[in-house]
């Protein structure tokens, strides 16, 4: 940046930092600078513009005409690499990583999402890796017309034969496709939902479908057959709900069960029933953040508005760590929750409150357990599945499986020993010169 412009930038901070209240605008600025400002003021002239421009190399200048930085080259006769260039290497993971997971044991399917090739796979039930090989899926839902992103949550409507899932980060809508959708297909329907929408569930018997949104830190319900840009039924959210960047939901017959990470983002929600703004409204005011600790909330099936949970499940003794999918069994009253920040399955009771010990948990080096996202029970052949998002591969256990115990079955999406770079929505990168080291923050 030149002298000229760093000045009356330092001008423009000084009089919008340094003025006291009710002085008169330029009163407190140097004679040099007031002038600046003064004259930034005033009319620019196109060629004072393109003066600055070429200045500081902005713009191509006449030939034979110096700049701050040199003679500027003809685009013509430049050799500056530009257009479609491959890049000197890539990393990046050739194979999915399961993220979701659900069962529909009466059509012994199971499917899940797969946030790094933007897909949703399906495979047998029973299917599983016999050595360190990979199993090949029944269908690959992927490609540009699916119009998926970062795909987070899948769930099935086993009566419709239909699949759901939701886009995270900056997909903002909810996808339907029937079950023998394969390949780069359309899907049946979409609908618009809030920004940073992560879990879903269905409610069949209230034919609704409950959609956990992190920033708002909000419940949202739909009509099931919701598409477009249909509005909710309701919404959970408000300070009384103590929602802090809800992910996995379920939403039972009786109750609606949250896993919050406890981060208060410092956005204010409004409190209420009242459709949040779309993206592209004003801003909501920043109230400051805080970090609660990790919750499974648990709320009244038709709850909506800014209403306090009926129970909640907080506290060292949880050993909650930024809990992401769970399931709900509701014959047993059992709570499963993939807890990522451990790699650890736990089990609660569905009734339990406070700062509880888990009923189960299985953790350790045989289970192969390793930054679990999804978790879901197969009621009818009493199996808990999880996918397993850092080790390829998607594992099965006996329901009542505890303790360090090796999975019954392995389905594995690659090679055994394949390395997962780890990339969950890299949204920058840096270069460390001191340890030669590139830093990817997801």
């Amino acid at each position: 940046m030149s002298r000229r412009i760093q000045i009356a930038v330092g001008g423009l901070i000084a009089f919008a930092w340094l003025a006291p209240a009710g002085a008169p605008p330029l009163a407190r600025l140097p004679a040099r600078e007031r002038a600046l400002v003064t004259a930034l003021r005033s009319p620019v002239s196109e060629a004072t513009l393109l003066a600055l421009e070429r200045e500081n190399g902005c713009v191509e200048s006449p030939a034979g005409e110096p700049t701050a930085q040199g003679q500027w080259p003809e685009w013509k006769t430049a050799t500056i690499a530009g257009g479609d260039v491959p890049p000197a290497r890539v990393v990046s993971d050739p194979y999915p990583t399961l993220h979701s997971v659900v069962v529909d044991a009466e059509h012994d399917k199971v499917f899940m999402s797969d946030p790094n090739r933007h897909a949703l796979w399906s495979y047998a039930r029973t299917a599983a890796s016999k050595g360190g090989e990979p199993v090949d899926p029944l269908t690959g839902v992927r490609g540009p017309a699916t119009g998926m992103m970062f795909v987070a949550a899948i769930t099935v409507d086993p009566t419709a034969e239909e699949i759901y899932t939701v886009d995270n980060d900056i997909g903002d809508r909810m996808m339907v496709f029937p079950y023998d959708a394969n390949g780069n297909a359309k899907p049946r329907r979409v609908l618009s939902v809030p920004h940073q929408a992560w879990g879903l569930s269905i409610n069949r018997q209230r034919d609704e479908v409950a959609v956990s949104v992190e920033g708002p830190r909000e419940i949202v319900i739909y009509k099931r057959e919701a598409k477009n840009n249909d509005q909710p039924l309701r919404i959970i959210r408000g300070p009384k709900t103590g929602l802090g960047d809800p992910h996995g939901v379920f939403y039972g017959n009786a109750e609606i069960v949250v896993a919050n990470h406890g981060n208060q983002n410092g956005r204010y929600t409004p409190p209420g029933d009242a459709p949040a703004a779309r993206r592209g409204g004003p801003p909501e005011p920043i109230v400051g953040g805080r970090f609660e600790l990790p919750s499974i909330a648990v709320f009244a099936a038709d709850a909506k508005g800014d209403v306090a949970p009926i129970r909640t499940i907080a506290g060292t003794k949880t050993g909650l760590n930024w809990p992401m999918a769970l399931d709900v069994d509701e014959r047993r009253d059992e709570i499963v929750v993939a807890n990522n920040g451990d790699s650890s399955i736990r089990v609660f009771r569905r009734t339990a409150e406070g700062d509880v010990a888990p009923l189960r948990v299985i953790k350790g080096a045989l289970t192969g357990i390793n930054g679990p996202m999804g978790v879901a029970f197969d009621l009818k052949n009493d199996e808990i599945w999880v996918a397993n998002y850092g080790a390829h591969s998607a594992l099965v256990f006996a329901r009542t499986a505890a303790g360090n115990v090796a999975p019954k079955r392995i389905l594995r999406n690659a090679p055994s020993g394949s390395p997962t770079v780890g990339f969950g929505n890299p949204g920058a990168v840096a270069y460390d010169s001191k340890r030669d080291e590139i830093l990817v923050p997801n």
